[in-house]
This record gives structure tokens, C-alpha cells and sequence, in this order.
């Protein structure tokens, strides 16, 4: 089956056969943002034409070949495609494999790195998985985070691509001063997160709160918290929802409601993650100390 189309920023002509979607970004409204998890039938053959950046994982595709200005880049193990604008590249494939793809059109790069995609110095490459976890780990919590109901909004997503981009561009000069915060603009940001904690933020807001581009913004913030937003963030949940356990009668579901969760069970995934220790686990503490 061919199928050629438009996504975020590049023309795909597609030859195979798709097994499973296991999730994509379809109608969750993140602008310029494209994102596919899915396990692609054997043989197979796409052609794509870049206008953005593209980030894609696959996993354990067998025999896979990809072919890029007059050059075979052969892969028998799980490996990393990314493309820069103007590349026009072809796979092909001989065993049904998972992929996950993060697109990003040229107007969602520069709203997210502050820069046109051409300017971002990162070009088209193809490397092997292993040596960069990190990018497997990023792309499996846009799956995941797509798969519990996007309970983030588009949070998650574009501090993602904000990280794929800083990885894959060329380094700086270390001369360059790191930015930082204001420190009426930090405080402000803590207040907006604080009152708006049960609401999806966007880089966009919390960038407009700190009068900064998004680019400019995701650099300042972790140079002045020590993490990305998303990750504060979510952080804040965990300590707000654990001093309504401890301090409060609402029952744990209504805890998560309150604090942004989803439900009960991303809640406690998360609590293990950031304090390793459960929501139910703090409740049971607390009533023993009543």
C-alpha cells in the first residue's frame, strides 16, 4: 500500500504495511508538533523530504538501510535518524519493526529553539541507539505520556524536542554566557505554576511570563532551577499532592484531580518516580499518626 502525505514540516511517500498504531499526537493540538509510536510490517520502503527537524528511534528493525546523498547507512540494531531541513532521504526495510518519531515543523523550531531550523546546526545523521540512550528514554515518555491521555498537554512534548534539539545541535562555544532568570521573573513563574497546577502549562505561557522567546526561556530556566520545566513541574505536583495527603481529608483520587494527575495511578507512578514512596504509603503514615 503507497500513501504520500504532509506532517509537521515533511512529504512522506510511503510503501508497506503498518501493524499497529500504538499512539500518535492526531488531534491533541500541539502546533507544529508531530509524534508516532507504531510497529511498522516487514519490507517496506518510505521516502521523506525534510522542511523541519525530524527525530526517529527505531527499534530492532532487522535489516534496515538508509539512503542519503549518494550513501547507504546499513543497520541490523535499534539506531536514531535525524534530519535536517532540505535532507531527502529513503529507508527501506526487510523486517517488521517499532519506530517512534518525533516531527517538528520550521515554525515549531523556532518557537521552541529561538532559531530557523536551518540555523540550529543540526544535520542529518544516523547512529546507533545505544550510545544515546537519553533519546529512547525522551521518546518512550511521549509515548507513554500520549498513551495515559496526554495529561501534560504539550508540556512534555516540547521540552523534549527543546532537549533532541540541544543534543543534536553543535555545541556553543563555552564563552558564551549561559542565560539566566530574572529574579522577579522567577518568582513570578513559581506563582503562575503554583496557581495554575491542576492546568496544562506550555512553554509558550511560561515563556511569555518570563518576557523571553521559548529558546531563550527552556535555557534560562535550567540554568536558574537546575531542571527543565517540566520536570519542576511536575515535581511541584508531587509536593503539593503529598502536603494534601498529609495535611487534608480528600481522598486520594481527588488529591490527583486537584494537583493535574490524570488519576490515581499516574499519580502514584509518579510519586515513586520523584519521592519513592506511594500516595498510599504517605496516607497510611499519616493515619497511624492520628
Amino acid at each position: 500500500m503507497r500513501r504520500e502525505y504532509r506532517d509537521c514540516g515533511c512529504d512522506i511517500a510511503f510503501e508497506g504495511e503498518i501493524e499497529t498504531v500504538l499512539c500518535d499526537s492526531t488531534g491533541k493540538g500541539w502546533p507544529g508538533i508531530g509524534f508516532t509510536d507504531m510497529i511498522l510490517g516487514p519490507r517496506g520502503r518510505v521516502s521523506i523530504a525534510e522542511h523541519g527537524l525530524h527525530f526517529a528511534l527505531s527499534l530492532r528493525p532487522g535489516k534496515q538501510t538508509f539512503l542519503y546523498a549518494d550513501r547507504a547507512h546499513r543497520f541490523g540494531e535499534d539506531n536514531i535518524a535525524v534530519l535536517h531541513p532540505g535532507a531527502s532521504v529513503t529507508a527501506t526495510w526487510t523486517r517488521g519493526f517499532r519506530t517512534l518519531a518525533l516531527k517538528l515543523a520550521p515554525e515549531a523550531v523556532e518557537r521552541i529553539a529561538g532559531l530557523p531550523p536551518d540555523r540550529t546546526g543540526i544535520r542529518t545523521q544516523f547512529v546507533r541507539a545505544r550510545p544515546q540512550a537519553a533519546v529512547e528514554y525522551l521518546l518512550r515518555t511521549v509515548s507513554a505520556d500520549l498513551e495515559s491521555g496526554c495529561p501534560h498537554g504539550a508540556l512534555l512534548v516540547e521540552s523534549v524536542a527543546a532537549t533532541l534539539v540541544r543534543l543534536f545541535s553543535t555545541p556553543e562555544p563555552t564563552s558564551r554566557a549561559q542565560p539566566r532568570l530574572r529574579t522577579a521573573d522567577a518568582a513570578r513563574l513559581r506563582d503562575l505554576i503554583a496557581s495554575r497546577m491542576a492546568e496544562p502549562l506550555g512553554l509558550a505561557e511560561l515563556a511569555a511570563a518570563a518576557g523571553m522567546s521559548v529558546g531563550h526561556f527552556v535555557r534560562a530556566f535550567k540554568a536558574s532551577f537546575g531542571t527543565t520545566p517540566y520536570q519542576y513541574i511536575l515535581r511541584a505536583r508531587v509536593l503539593r499532592a503529598q502536603e494534601l495527603i498529609e495535611t487534608g481529608d480528600a481522598g486520594l483520587a481527588e488529591v490527583a484531580r486537584q494537583v493535574g494527575f490524570t488519576d490515581l495511578s499516574q499519580m502514584s507512578k509518579t510519586f515513586r518516580r520523584i519521592l519513592d514512596r506511594t500516595p498510599s504509603a504517605i496516607a497510611r503514615a499519616v493515619k497511624q499518626c492520628r
